[in-house]
């Protein structure tokens, strides 16, 4: 009978793969780290929703989760929110702040060997500002010069502030000083111009028409099954990868997966946990709860109010709603484990945020909250109408429960009448843009991490009914303030001062996610940042690599069995 010592290192050696037969190189020559597992284990599996193409610059709202890998962006943001090359080394803006300069890296190309050089990044814009192209994304771009007039074919295309200087030099021009662009052009990944005319919209549909200047290249998609994404040999940016493929299991809207049992059985190496029970089931198993991850999300969930019309046109009605609201109450039910209190726009962690500046402005007061309606000349609430919070269809899965406590609170603390509805997508988005509803609890989430973004939401002319001429000045002048970025961002403090005092809106959480991903997963861009969040980004995927398995990395009750039998008492 062999020894029980003697099995246990011929399982050791068997269940550790080690680097004695040396380190591999993958398919664009890269050399794998010490720790990684082998080649044909570089693979990283996922779930995402999928879409219908595979272009940024033809749709946001139905694009394939696979946009980000295939293209190659100006610049990229690293996990503590800061600017990173990506397909542009470098960049300054002109003195005068009306223009910035892109270096791209030389020797760049697309998979069927063309070069990548500035004139694709003007393409690329151009194609966006297109008209005819029906751009859903098109206003996010308007800080380029003439972009909103070409849009609108007030001018023709060639007008847009956009140009190759040579073949490594971009220039951006804008309607004025923009210190933030280099932010708002992350999302700027390129479309490949031979492609587009040679294959129209659907050149990103097909592996065999699809080309790549990203790390990596379509290599299989079946609809609402799988995208399978091959490492780009031909690479030349930023970010090459370690690994060797991403495969996307995707779905439809309709159809949602059974993502954490497909977790635990080792189906994916990454998933988003939904809900509170989820989250307790994960807490409660010895494996996953070491390989769950969290962040606070930067998206706001606040309520919205016609500040135009009667109620809220009363700065002390306004108050009196936002000291009725018990944030820590929510949180301790609704809420537990997926939110954290907000008290202003900009979410913990979001460059330039200070929410503890503004915790005591909108704090949860009762006996303040009924003075206050009372001033308003509705003691007790006698004589206040009868208002329903609008909730967005789409957005009721997570705002039905926190709306009704909401409600009961609002009752409970100035007795008066609060509904709830729940409003189909189209007639809320245009009842909000129309300044047409009265209440409603909406949630925002940053398109890019600068105050400019999310405080510019509330300037006038946009979805809120809500106009302070001191917030407008504050945020154009933090919007063109060329000069060092923590001044700026006190500035944009100031403003968003002015909107949490006059109670332009009355913020309530920001959603807290939790994600799961395996331990043999390591990349460095999934270390915590700065203030301790651990953040999935996609660029993991571009950092990470699949690292050797060892025994703890085993299905719990394989090797809880091994253990018991190696260790144990009996013979």
């Amino acid at each position: 009978m062999f020894h029980r010592s003697l099995i246990t290192t011929s399982l050791l050696i068997i269940l550790i793969t080690t680097s004695a037969a040396g380190q591999e190189r993958n398919a664009l020559g890269r050399l794998l780290p010490s720790d990684a597992a082998p080649l044909d284990q570089q693979r990283m599996r996922l779930f995402e929703i999928d879409g219908t193409y595979m272009e940024w610059f033809k749709t946001i709202y139905k694009r394939s989760p696979a946009t980000d890998l295939i293209s190659e962006p100006l610049v990229r943001v690293n996990r503590d929110y800061e600017i990173i090359p990506a397909g542009a080394m470098s960049w300054e803006a002109s003195p005068d702040g009306n223009a910035w300069y892109f270096h791209l890296r030389p020797n760049m190309q697309w998979t069927d060997g063309r070069p990548f050089t500035a004139e694709d990044y003007v393409y690329t814009f151009k194609r966006g500002a297109d008209p005819a192209n029906a751009y859903d994304f098109e206003w996010y771009y308007r800080t380029i010069k003439n972009w909103q007039n070409v849009v609108t074919r007030k001018m023709p295309l060639d007008s847009l502030g956009v140009r190759a200087v040579d073949d490594v030099t971009l220039e951006v021009r804008t309607e004025q000083p923009v210190p933030y662009l280099p932010y708002n052009l992350a999302q700027s990944w390129a479309s490949p111009r031979q492609a587009v005319e040679k294959y129209g919209d659907e050149w990103s549909t097909k592996p065999e028409w699809s080309v790549s200047s990203g790390p990596f290249m379509l290599s299989e998609w079946y609809k609402n099954e799988r995208i399978v994404l091959n490492i780009n040999p031909d690479y030349r940016g930023a970010a090459p990868p370690y690994l060797e493929q991403v495969i996307f299991n995707v779905f439809s809207q309709a159809g949602l997966p059974q993502m954490l049992a497909a977790y635990e059985s080792g189906e994916v190496d990454m998933i988003a946990l939904a809900g509170q029970a989820a989250l307790g089931r994960v807490r409660s198993d010895p494996v996953m709860r070491d390989e769950l991850h969290t962040m606070v999300n930067f998206v706001t969930f606040y309520l919205t109010m016609d500040t135009y019309n009667p109620p809220f046109d009363n700065l002390k009605v306004r108050q009196a709603f936002s000291h009725a609201v018990d944030r820590q109450a929510l949180l301790r039910s609704a809420l537990k484990d997926i939110g954290v209190e907000a008290y202003s726009m900009l979410p913990p962690g979001f460059p330039g945020s200070d929410p503890s500046a503004f915790e005591e402005v909108q704090d949860f007061d009762p006996q303040r909250a009924r003075e206050l309606l009372a001033e308003a000349g509705y003691p007790d609430g006698q004589g206040f109408p009868t208002v329903d919070i609008w909730l967005r269809t789409l957005d009721s899965h997570s705002t039905r429960t926190p709306a009704e406590a909401i409600q009961a609170m609002l009752s409970d603390a100035l007795n008066i009448k609060v509904g709830i509805r729940a409003i189909e997508r189209k007639v809320f988005t245009d009842g909000l843009n129309n300044h047409e509803i009265t209440l409603a609890l909406v949630p925002y989430s940053q398109d890019y991490p600068d105050p400019s973004n999310l405080l510019g939401l509330w300037l006038s002319g946009g979805r809120h009914a809500w106009h302070d001429d001191d917030f407008e000045r504050l945020v154009r002048e933090g919007n063109e303030f060329m000069g060092p970025t923590a001044d700026r961002f006190e500035i944009y403090q100031a403003a968003e001062r002015r909107l949490v005092e006059d109670v332009g809106g009355i913020f309530i959480w920001h959603p807290v996610e939790h994600r799961l991903w395996k331990s043999y997963f390591s990349s460095p861009d999934l270390m915590p940042n700065r203030r301790g969040d651990e953040v999935w980004s996609g660029t993991a995927l571009m950092t990470g690599y699949i690292k050797q398995k060892v025994a703890r990395d085993l299905p719990g009750s394989l090797l809880d069995r091994l253990t018991s039998w190696l260790f144990g008492t009996t013979e």
